[in-house]
């Protein structure tokens, strides 16, 4: 390359580095110019907005105003009503002293009366269960001698012919021992035998149960019979929870009025009568 074609080489080259400046310098005026307007644009958008939030702000300020002078208002009127309810409640508080003073007193008024009612009932009850008592061991004890009096003419001859050759009856005998204590409707007795027959109007269980503990505690108490052979029987007019099985079950005879006013006795021919001095572990003497 010559020397005059570097020359125009490099010329053209400051050329184009000149364009270049130019067309710099244009687009950097265009922005400014561009950022300039905008930012005009932007202070008055802003200086709109103040106002508007100045207004806001304004508006707001009388609406909390207001509602402040409604709430002063309605705390005035609330205050008032507290007042008029208080003074209704006190009102109402003394009259219901009032009230539960005198139903208080009402009450023991009534405490009173129903007291001496309650007192004079029981008095009433005490007076007519002691003569309901007394009526009912009267009539008990009656009825109890009528059944024994009605039981003991034919038994006698009942238990003869079931091989028990009694020839004597005792009529309540009673019997006391260091602080135990039996009594016995009616006791059978001969020479090396005896009977001990329990009377009830209605025969029961537990009834039967407890002939069968007198049964067991029979020589301790009478001593006299203690080698005896010793069978029990109950006699009855009614029989109720089928005691009369239960009694033949343990081993007792069975006795009851016919219409007749006869006594029969329950057991059939099997019938095997139970002698309770075999429960005794005491030898019994045959004379």
């Amino acid at each position: 390359m010559t020397q005059l074609e570097i020359q125009q080489a490099v010329e053209s080259i400051w050329s184009l580095f000149r364009e270049t400046d130019r067309r710099l310098d244009q687009r950097i005026k265009e922005t400014d110019q561009r950022l300039d307007q905008r930012m005009e644009e932007t202070r008055q958008e802003i200086t709109a907005l103040s106002a508007q939030m100045r207004a806001t702000d304004q508006r707001l300020d009388q609406r909390i105003k207001e509602t402040d002078q409604r709430l002063d208002q309605r705390m005035e009127e609330t205050r008032q009503e507290i007042a008029v309810l208080s003074t209704q409640m006190r009102a109402t508080d003394q009259r219901l002293d009032q009230r539960f003073k005198e139903t208080d007193q009402r009450f023991r008024e009534t405490d009173q009366r129903l007291d001496r009612h309650f007192e004079e009932t029981r008095r009433e009850i005490a007076a007519l269960s002691a003569q309901t008592r007394a009526a009912q061991e009267l009539f008990t004890g009656q009825w109890g001698r009528l059944l024994e009096a009605l039981v003991r003419p034919g038994v006698v001859e009942l238990f003869q012919a079931r091989g028990i050759a009694v020839n004597r009856s005792l009529e309540r005998p009673r019997m006391r021992q260091g602080g135990a204590e039996m009594e016995i409707d009616l006791l059978l007795v001969n020479g090396d035998a005896l009977v001990v027959v329990e009377v009830k109007s209605t025969l029961r269980v537990d009834d039967v149960r407890t002939l069968l503990k007198d049964l067991e505690r029979f020589p301790n108490l009478f001593p006299e019979y203690r080698d005896y052979r010793r069978f029990g029987a109950v006699a009855a007019l009614a029989i109720n929870e089928s005691a009369d099985r239960y009694a033949y079950r343990q081993g007792l005879f069975v006795l009851t009025l016919g219409r007749e006013g006869l006594v029969t006795l329950r057991n059939d021919d099997a019938f095997r009568p139970k002698d309770f001095t075999a429960d005794d572990g005491v030898e019994r003497i045959t004379p």
